[in-house]
């Protein structure tokens, strides 16, 4: 039973190995992997999402929680198939496999688990110990395999984060409401170690479906396309009222309207469907991707985007969340009919404008406190995606009173709009508001959480002056 328990272990351990080096040195379907993104796209329904980002927070905490869950699932599941005679236990998994890969990945794995289970059961049976070598030995095989595994997933992680590519242009001097890449908010439906690496030199954007000319593109051909550069707000429909899930960035890249005039458009055509290299889909009536402001990104703040930001390729449409504009762009295919993306099959919003919002930057919320008699501002940003943010009023009471705020005009339609107040406190505390304005459209004052449309409510919280 002893040796028994211990080969099992040390097939598990075998065969995540070998998967992650298939993974890592061939690019080959990795199950734990795969059933990750079984874990996330649960997580991903509006409100398992809103469970899980209440305990973990905003950050990669509840995908990581997800991660060691499959570790502790795949290896524990694959030692207890072990304990089986060989041929039930490889049967059980290639079965098992079939649900969340192809059937030529269950085979493989299926026969991988068969050859290493006999090979190290036949290694351990001429083995006679005593019970202390026993022990000492089945320690040191365990510990070596467990610190074998923890270094491949360390490993893993590392290829995650992949250097950024080569600069495109000199970036100069960002003016300072220009986020930094290192700073820009990062959000993924994948944990950031299985976010796509993509190698330039394979890479093509393949255009197909309901085009005259279907074919694909080099990053290099692509370039050739007149540059424009927007200043653009993107911001993640997930962010709360007043969260750090948005950014302002100089984007570099080409209109979707050149492109898809390059290949032509067949009569019929009705919705633009964009694919990513991690699977994750998205859709856009056609008629709005000949928008102007709406492209193909490639750079942002005058660097190559970084993988985090979706190198090579990324998609940029104003006045939508982050949810509708991919990353890692592989493909572009016109379609006469809607394709469901990858959140709205979980009950997000299928159109996912951006909500009028204003934030509160200084005081910071995290420390809201502020000296007496001292004159002072109080600054933030407001941003309403398509919507242009005419006026900002703050009160310190709660919404009693208001006082508007000067705005600094933006350089871009795009872009978020900067706001202050002046303003030299008395000893006290004060309940401090924002709210933005477009036009005679103010921003919604009812709390509601990000799901399904994106959160909306005033940005407010004690400071106090002393």
């Amino acid at each position: 039973m002893h040796t028994n328990w211990l080969a099992a272990w040390l097939t598990a351990v075998a065969l995540s190995t070998a998967g992650f080096l298939g993974r890592a040195w061939a690019s080959l379907t990795y199950p734990p992997q795969e059933l990750f993104g079984v874990m996330t796209q649960f997580m991903g329904v509006p409100q398992v999402f809103q469970l899980v980002h209440s305990i973990f927070g905003l950050g990669q905490g509840g995908k990581t929680f997800a991660f060691l869950g499959v570790v502790v699932l795949w290896l524990g599941g694959v030692t207890a198939l072990g304990m089986l005679p060989p041929v039930a236990g490889a049967l059980a998994l290639g079965l098992g496999l079939l649900l969340i890969t192809p059937w030529p990945v269950a085979l493989g794995y299926a026969l991988a688990f068969l050859v290493f289970r006999l090979a190290i059961q036949a290694l351990l049976r001429p083995l006679r110990f005593g019970d202390g070598t026993r022990r000492q030995v089945t320690g040191a095989l365990v510990g070596g395999s467990a610190l074998l595994v923890t270094a491949g997933l360390t490993g893993l992680f590392r290829t995650g984060t992949s250097p950024a590519p080569a600069t495109i242009g000199a970036g100069g001097e960002l003016p300072g409401d220009i986020t930094p890449v290192k700073d820009f908010y990062y959000v993924s439906k994948n944990l950031e170690a299985f976010d796509p690496v993509v190698d330039e030199a394979k890479w093509r954007l393949k255009v197909s479906g309901l085009v005259k000319s279907p074919g694909s593109f080099s990053l290099q051909e692509l370039r050739q396309f007149e540059a424009r550069t927007i200043e653009l707000t993107l911001s993640c429909i997930s962010n709360p009222v007043g969260g750090p899930l948005l950014g302002n960035a100089l984007w570099t890249g080409f209109t979707v309207s050149d492109l898809l005039r390059r290949v032509g458009v067949q009569g019929g055509a009705k919705y633009i469907v964009w694919r990513a290299a991690d699977g994750y889909e998205e859709s856009l009536p056609l008629g709005e991707a000949f928008e102007q402001d709406v492209m193909l990104v490639y750079a942002q703040n005058g660097e190559a985007l970084t993988n985090k930001h979706g190198f090579p390729l990324r998609v940029l449409i104003p006045g939508r969340y982050g949810m509708k504009q991919p990353r890692w762009i592989t493909e572009i295919r016109l379609t006469d009919r809607d394709v469901p993306g990858y959140w709205v099959k979980r009950g997000w919003s299928k159109t996912a404008h951006v909500e009028l919002t204003s934030r509160i930057d200084e005081p910071a919320e995290l420390n809201p406190s502020v000296k007496a008699g001292q004159p002072g501002t109080i600054r933030g940003i407001a941003f309403g995606g398509l919507l242009p943010v005419t006026r900002v009023e703050v009160s310190l009471d709660n919404g009693q009173t208001w006082q508007a705020a000067r705005l600094t005009a933006p350089r871009s339609q795009h872009a978020w709009t900067l706001w202050e107040l002046p303003w030299t406190p008395a000893p006290g505390n004060y309940q401090v508001v924002a709210r933005a304005f477009s036009g005679q459209q103010v921003q919604k004052d009812q709390d509601k959480d990000a799901l399904p449309e994106g959160a909306t409510g005033w940005h407010r919280f004690i400071v106090s002056a002393s």
